[in-house]
């Protein structure tokens, strides 16, 4: 039996992989990733903005040695960024995530694998945009120029409806909180 390897193989196969890593992390260490993940995608943008408009458009001379690959730099730019702002928000941020636990454990691990399945979207549908050259904060002009996105289903919904799977997690906060209210259970009236 032969599988051909084409884009949607390989996209389906990163997804599954960060779906089951996310639901390993646990729901907490989840939601810390998607929000370490709201926090790269704007430090990674924000950086390359101020390296681009403060280093490289004023300088004659970092423009020649860049030449005409200044789409390629700056998309490693934000990439490694992207993907440095993760690892140090998600080890080493100061922030911790203490989500209530709800009484059943088959809507906390519905809940949970809500939050597995957005993380997994958000992170993919993000290092989908970054390699097609695209900043969140410069605008969406190339998303639909690399080839990954005529090849593959998969890219194409990733990239098309980014929007959507960046707004999904924070929705599903906002959802989510009114299922676990803190304190209600242990509330005294005095």
């Amino acid at each position: 039996m032969e599988i051909a390897l084409t884009w949607n193989l390989v996209i389906l196969s990163v997804f599954i992989m960060l779906f089951a890593y996310n639901f390993l992390l646990g729901q907490n260490a989840t939601i810390k990733l998607i929000l370490s993940t709201y926090i790269a995608v704007l430090t990674a943008d924000g950086v390359a903005k101020i390296l681009k408009q403060f280093v490289f458009d004023p300088s004659p001379g970092v423009q020649q040695i860049f030449g005409e690959h200044e789409l390629e730099i700056f998309t490693g730019i934000r990439l490694v960024l992207f993907l440095v702002a993760i690892v140090i928000f998600s080890v080493k941020g100061a922030f911790h995530v203490a989500v209530e636990r709800h009484d059943h454990w088959a809507l906390r691990t519905v809940i949970h694998a809500f939050f597995s399945v957005f993380s997994a979207a958000l992170f993919l549908a993000t290092v989908l945009i970054y390699l097609s050259g695209n900043s969140f904060v410069e605008g969406m002009g190339h998303a639909k120029e690399i080839s990954i996105y005529d090849e593959s289903l998969l890219a194409q919904i990733l990239i098309d409806y980014y929007q959507i799977w960046f707004s999904l997690p924070a929705i599903a906060f906002l959802v989510t909180s009114f299922l676990f209210e803190k304190g209600k259970k242990d509330e005294k009236k005095y």
